[in-house]
């Protein structure tokens, strides 16, 4: 079996900083998972806010107590998800005056195959994570296309190592609750309608990405066009230009869009600007949406 290495980063950090401030047009729901992980991860301030506010007890704080830790971003590719639970530990880092450590599982979670390797992957995870929490004092453990860990049980082709693995990854989420330093789980999946009702019905909070919308497009392009001369009218074109049966994705507009003008602009050595932007969404189809294909054989 291979060994499990997850990727470590404590927060803050300046990169963390850049990276979040650059995802534009998802402000609710950064404002959403940055207030929803400094509740679970500084304890004590909400005991010191109880006692300030309400001394006598409060009886929502049982619920809040017993919730378990664990957050679900879902929605369409190329909306911000991981590149969102990557960099949130530093605004909440902030948020809070102490210092987090975020550990992120690789692509072979799944490890080679071999019989009990994908129980025993989720345990190790889990198990580091409780371990660096002790050493930092908190700890974000983030899982990426969490549906292939935690596709429903119930469904006929399941395998019986992907049962297995559901239900070592339910008790490992059970024992958060009672983990001696917080931890906050992160789930992140395209599937969401895959995953097992039981991982489901656990989330403290999920969050949704869609693709942008209008104004949502206006803000990406507003912050592209940073440092030109283009007036709130072309900005303005450009969103609406955008518009699509099947509307672009975030990174549609960042990666495919602006990098293409970028690049052209460079090597044409003219200014970067609307012009360019629009000579690229002229040439550049969105991303299709991912079809839902049931869990693996």
């Amino acid at each position: 079996m291979t060994e499990l290495r997850l990727l470590e980063t404590i927060h803050p950090t300046q990169e963390g900083t850049k990276e979040f401030e650059a995802l534009f047009g998802i402000n609710p729901i950064k404002e959403a998972l940055v207030d929803e992980l400094a509740l679970i991860l500084d304890r004590n301030r909400l005991e010191a806010w109880t006692q300030r506010h309400h001394a006598k007890g409060l009886g929502v704080l049982d619920v809040a107590r017993s919730t378990l830790p664990l957050i679900l971003l879902s929605g369409d590719v190329g909306c911000g998800k991981t590149a969102l639970a990557s960099c949130v530990a530093t605004p909440v880092a902030r948020a809070i005056d102490q210092r987090i450590v975020c550990l992120e599982t690789p692509s072979d979670i799944r490890g080679g195959g071999h019989v009990g390797e994908l129980s025993a992957r989720i345990t190790e995870a889990f198990t580091q994570a409780k371990t660096r929490a002790a050493a930092i004092g908190r700890a974000i453990l983030v899982i990426d296309e969490a549906d292939d860990l935690a596709t429903g049980r119930s469904q006929m082709q399941a395998h019986h190592e992907d049962r297995a693995g559901v239900n070592v990854l339910i008790k490992q989420i059970n024992q958060l609750a009672t983990s001696a330093a917080p931890i906050a789980l992160i789930m992140i999946t395209n599937r969401a309608d895959v995953l097992d009702p039981a991982v489901l019905r656990r989330t403290a909070l999920r969050l949704t990405f869609a693709r942008p919308n209008e104004k949502a497009r206006f803000a990406v392009f507003q912050r592209i066009l940073q440092g030109t001369n283009a007036t709130d009218a072309q900005v303005q074109e450009l969103a609406k230009l955008t518009e699509h049966n099947i509307p672009y994705t975030y990174s549609d507009l960042t990666d495919r869009i602006a990098r293409l003008a970028l690049r052209r602009a460079w090597k044409t050595n003219q200014p970067f600007g609307v012009a360019a932007l629009k000579a690229a969404i002229a040439e550049i189809e969105p991303s299709p949406r991912m079809v839902s294909i049931g869990p693996r054989p």
